[in-house]
């Protein structure tokens, strides 16, 4: 027993921590206050895009009232709303779940900043141009996918002949090619 006395220096535990024991003595924290950390804005929209609608516990209409909130008011800064028109198109392209949320984006801003969802509509539909050019039918369908979302801010008509005229090439097509035919044959061996 004496052994155990002389290893610990009399302390239960062997724990010696002095710094505990004066902090709780001091009515202050001798420590200067830690840097606040500002993220740049354009990093705070791109991670609010990213993330939007992917957590269960946030409510999604907030969250896009939030990012609207954030690129109207920060809609001079020229970086801001580059990143925020790049990385619209970005997700409509890459994460085509996210289309209607990044749309009701675009919506919520078109009451504020009606030039900025203009802008966004003019690079989709460039896009949509080049895609049709390249024959890049997957990010066809997403862009247009997009911009029926989109339709409230269309004007006249807004997609609904460019989708009329599809219909009509792709049925031209398909009668004039009739071994191309979806139905299934009943023909007998």
């Amino acid at each position: 027993m004496g052994e155990y006395d002389r290893r610990n220096s009399g302390h239960r535990g062997g724990h010696h921590n002095r710094k505990r024991r004066f902090r709780e003595d001091d009515d202050f924290d001798r420590r200067p206050p830690r840097r606040q950390y500002q993220e740049p804005v354009h990093l705070k929209v791109r991670k609010q895009l990213l993330s939007i609608a992917e957590s269960p516990l946030k409510k999604t209409d907030e969250e896009i009232q939030a990012i609207a909130n954030t690129v109207d008011e920060n809609y001079d800064d020229d970086e801001v709303k580059t990143d925020f028109l790049d990385l619209t198109f970005q997700i409509v392209v890459e994460q085509p779940l996210k289309i209607p949320f990044v749309a009701a984006v675009i919506l919520a801003l078109n009451s504020k900043k009606p030039e900025l969802a203009r802008e966004s509509v003019i690079r989709v539909v460039t896009a949509l141009d080049e895609h049709f050019k390249a024959g890049a039918w997957r990010e066809i369908k997403l862009l247009l996918r997009f911009l029926a979302c989109l339709q409230g801010i269309l004007e006249d008509d807004g997609l609904f002949p460019v989708l009329d005229e599809l219909f009509s090439r792709a049925a031209d097509l398909q009668a004039a090619s009739p071994e191309d035919d979806v139905r299934p044959s009943c023909r007998p061996n």
